[in-house]
């Protein structure tokens, strides 16, 4: 859809759509719920709903879980606008209302969506609605037109129906069709076993994409513009892996680099794109990607649009992200490091961890010999040892045959160097190159001389950075005429800020984190001077609400004078303070701002539950039934509540008043 411009300021309500609550929805929101909301959103004076991603992830809550670039979840379809629901027999009507009847009874008046369970019983109503209708050849036409019209879809199709052969396993460890060419993919399709289950597929397909498309327009009738969410990074086990596995790199896995609080970094396990492949097919895979997209929402947000820029790349034989580099960035070839002054032997001693014997044996006593056998080898004539050629990464070494506190150590003295090799026979150092225990046995000059060649790299980057980062968002935003949101948060390149303003892609400021970290005192930076091109978004699905920020942080009085309030904050986040800092927020001199649903909920009585943590989308870093679970006030409490009407006209009214830049 096409984004109108920014000639105003915009405010919006962010809210998951699993979150929303309806007389019709069914155990969880659903596209449908849309419209409703949008109702409520124009009539307190919201421009803009800005919703989590809604792509199709399987058994997994998180909705950044995708098994699919393109498909859609089907727990957001609605049963009973199914034009084969209306088609249904009396007789088999009643079998599916029975079915519907118990959801309800289950789910409908639950504080927190049960996902599995919802998702389960869903999934059989919706099986039910299509065995019921299976025989009309009308459908099976239909269903068929839409497969030819979206390559996506059997490419989906197959993969749900091959997964579902082998018990939910992941592609690479399926028995056949691991490797999905279009005669592989022509063979599953024409059998006629599997006819039933892939269309089935495809059919819950063409009815997400009808009602999402509908919802979108229904929205925009509403005038207000309905904004998406974008994940860059896919998962491993996914459609897009298996079918279009060429776009993406089987050998490294996304992550983060190690800092205070992840001493050995992250590991995501998501696989990295193959940007000069994809660039081979004009970007084809992406651009369809948006323009599937397009087909709903008038903005998007990118999530991790660093991940455009550079993406820190740890060998998928590796557990933990302490070895990774990143990509792309400037390596150092041999020639290069002996100008640094690092022979042959040094750039082994360096890049190859080395374990004396005498410390083996102390560390792991009984079991030294062990681990000898099993993954080192000695050095001839030294009491010196290095991994075998069996030990490919840590996941070799945490698949010994020893105790898992041998393994602990083994794996940290495998991740003990200074410099990572990278293909071609070059080499990068690791992040925290100075901590390598052999890297303090060099010379003064040789470390200085390291050191050096370790920032020109890091310059040599920043470069590869920039120019990839523009070149791929450009291709995003010649790709439709959707406004692109970005979020960029955390270590922020010094190329990313000036790229995303050129491009005219707005980036992301949460105000709890908008501080002049380099200033004395971390001051907060006031709202009203936050740059035009960006979104304001007091709080995220991430984070804890605002109300839950005031409870578990000390250091409200900086934001408190940064939103131009005077005196000391209060103590307590009621309505009287939820409204003074809404405002303040409010005049942030971001283009767009946009607030959790939660955050809008706060600024009355009776609408939150006591415990801020119970209005928590997800808490990063946890697995708890908690994450993805939450649910709003039923939409009607919100149509049929005067006072948050009021509250709400008068704060947005004042937004709107104020003039562009």
């Amino acid at each position: 859809m096409t984004f109108p411009g920014l000639t105003r300021y915009l405010t919006g309500v962010l809210v998951p759509v699993s979150a929303l609550r309806t007389s019709a929805s069914l155990g969880t929101g659903e596209f449908a719920d849309l419209p409703p909301l949008a109702e409520w959103c124009a009539d307190v004076g919201l421009d803009l709903i800005q919703i989590l991603p809604v792509n199709d992830t399987g058994w997994q809550p998180s909705p950044y879980s995708a098994l699919s670039a393109f498909a859609l979840h089907p727990l957001y379809l609605r049963v009973e606008s199914l034009p084969e629901y209306g088609n249904l027999s009396p007789t088999n009507r009643n079998e599916v209302d029975a079915a519907i009847g118990a959801l309800r009874a289950a789910h409908d008046e639950a504080p927190r969506v049960d996902y599995s369970a919802v998702l389960d019983a869903k999934s059989a109503v919706e099986r039910l609605v299509y065995d019921r209708s299976a025989h009309d050849e009308g459908l099976q036409s239909a269903v068929r037109d839409f497969a030819s019209e979206h390559s996506w879809v059997r490419e989906y199709a197959a993969y749900k129906v091959i997964k579902g052969e082998h018990a939910g396993a992941a592609w690479h460890e399926w028995t056949e069709f691991r490797d999905p060419t279009p005669e592989v993919l022509a063979t599953i399709w024409s059998d006629d076993r599997r006819a039933p289950e892939l269309t089935y597929h495809a059919w819950v397909q063409m009815r997400l994409d009808e009602q999402l498309r509908s919802a979108a327009e229904a929205v925009a009738g509403h005038g207000v513009l309905l904004k998406g969410d974008l994940p860059i990074l896919i998962n491993e086990d996914s459609v897009d892996t298996w079918a279009s596995r060429r776009y993406f790199s089987t050998r490294l896995r996304a992550g983060a680099p190690p800092d205070a609080q992840s001493p050995t970094g992250q590991n995501w396990g998501l696989p990295i794109y193959d940007w000069a492949e994809l660039a081979r097919d004009d970007y084809r895979w992406w651009k369809q990607r948006l323009h599937q997209a397009d087909r709903y929402y008038a903005a998007y947000r990118i999530d991790h649009v660093l991940g455009f820029f550079r993406v820190w790349s740890i060998p998928a034989d590796d557990v933990t992200g302490y070895l990774g580099h990143f990509n792309p960035g400037a390596a150092a070839t041999r020639e290069r490091l002996n100008e640094a002054g690092l022979d042959h032997h040094r750039i082994r001693w360096l890049a190859e961890p080395h374990i004396g014997g005498a410390l083996l044996r102390e560390q792991l006593g009984g079991e030294a010999n062990a681990a000898v056998d099993l993954a080192l080898q000695q050095i001839e004539g030294e009491d010196l040892y290095l991994f075998g050629p069996g030990i490919r990464g840590e996941r070799d070494i945490m698949a010994l045959d020893c105790s898992q506190a041998a393994r602990d150590w083994l794996a940290a003295q495998y991740r003990d160097r200074a410099l990572v090799r990278l293909e071609h026979d070059t080499f990068a150092p690791v992040w925290w190159f100075a901590s390598c225990s052999r890297f303090d046995t060099l010379s003064g000059d040789e470390r200085r001389r390291f050191k050096t060649l370790a920032e020109e790299l890091r310059e040599e980057s920043e470069q590869l950075w920039e120019e990839q980062g523009r070149r791929l968002l450009a291709v995003l935003q010649e790709a439709t005429q959707m406004l692109a949101c970005a979020e960029d948060l955390g270590a922020i390149p010094d190329c990313v800020p000036g790229a995303l303003a050129d491009l005219e892609i707005l980036g992301l400021r949460i105000p709890r984190w908008a501080r002049r970290w380099n200033e004395p005192g971390r001051p907060h930076i006031p709202p009203a001077d936050y740059p035009f091109l960006t979104v304001c978004a007091p709080s995220v699905h991430d984070t804890s609400t605002m109300r839950g920020w005031w409870r578990e942080d000390d250091d409200r009085e900086g934001f408190w004078r940064s939103i131009g309030l005077s005196g000391e904050p209060p103590a307590d986040y009621d309505p009287a303070t939820a409204r003074l800092v809404t405002e303040g927020l409010l005049g942030s001199g971001s283009a767009l701002c946009v607030l959790q649903i939660q955050d809008l909920l706060a600024l009355v009585d009776g609408l939150v539950p006591d415990d801020p943590a119970d209005e928590r989308v997800n808490t990063p870093g946890t697995v708890s039934d908690e994450n993805w679970s939450y649910r709003t006030t039923p939409l009607p409490t919100l149509r049929d509540h005067d006072e948050l009407r009021a509250v709400l006209r008068a704060l947005l009214d004042k937004r709107r008043r104020l003039e562009a830049p």
